[in-house]
């Protein structure tokens, strides 16, 4: 009798150490973070048209742990994006995002990745014009406190014309 109780007391403790299913949002949760996703989405592409970065990286997290990968095939730390977005928007005199189409999965209860697809126009200082017709980005957005940052960044585009 003793070995059964024991096999089932461990078995039981086993069971209970065993990893947990995340929360989800309920449809109405979900529907509130979609709509503070867009807003911090709405938020990047109405700086990135001010060339304002401070504004543009609102979003994002301001940490060493942050990852932000390029469509040239970097892969950056926070204020790595930060310097570069810089040097970028000091070449430009112009540059508009517009939005195609947006998705979200909804990973856990307090992790979202988001996918931005898009074209870009962008007016150099030198006059010079470029389109990039396909533009995509898929955000990692984690809950932190009140607000939805974003914790990595992937972007692909197909090569821009003139």
């Amino acid at each position: 009798m003793k070995p059964t109780l024991l096999i089932v007391l461990v078995l039981s403790l086993l069971s209970g150490c065993a990893k947990q299913e995340p929360a989800q949002l309920s449809p109405q949760e979900q529907d509130a973070a979609k709509k503070e996703i867009r807003e911090a989405s709405n938020q990047i592409l109405t700086a990135t048209s001010n060339l304002d970065v401070d504004a543009l990286l609102q979003p994002y997290w301001n940490s060493p742990d942050f990852v932000f990968v390029s469509a040239q095939g970097t892969a950056v730390d926070y204020q790595t994006a930060k310097n570069g977005t810089a040097e970028l928007f000091k070449t430009v005199s112009a540059m508009k995002y517009t939005t195609v189409k947006d998705e979200f999965r909804f990973l856990t209860a307090n992790t979202v990745l988001y996918t931005w697809l898009g074209k870009c126009e962008c007016v150099f200082k030198t006059g010079e014009q470029a389109k990039i017709d396909s533009y995509a980005i898929s955000f990692v957005f984690r809950k932190m406190g009140d607000s939805w940052k974003i914790i990595y960044a992937h972007e692909s585009a197909s090569p821009p014309t003139e």
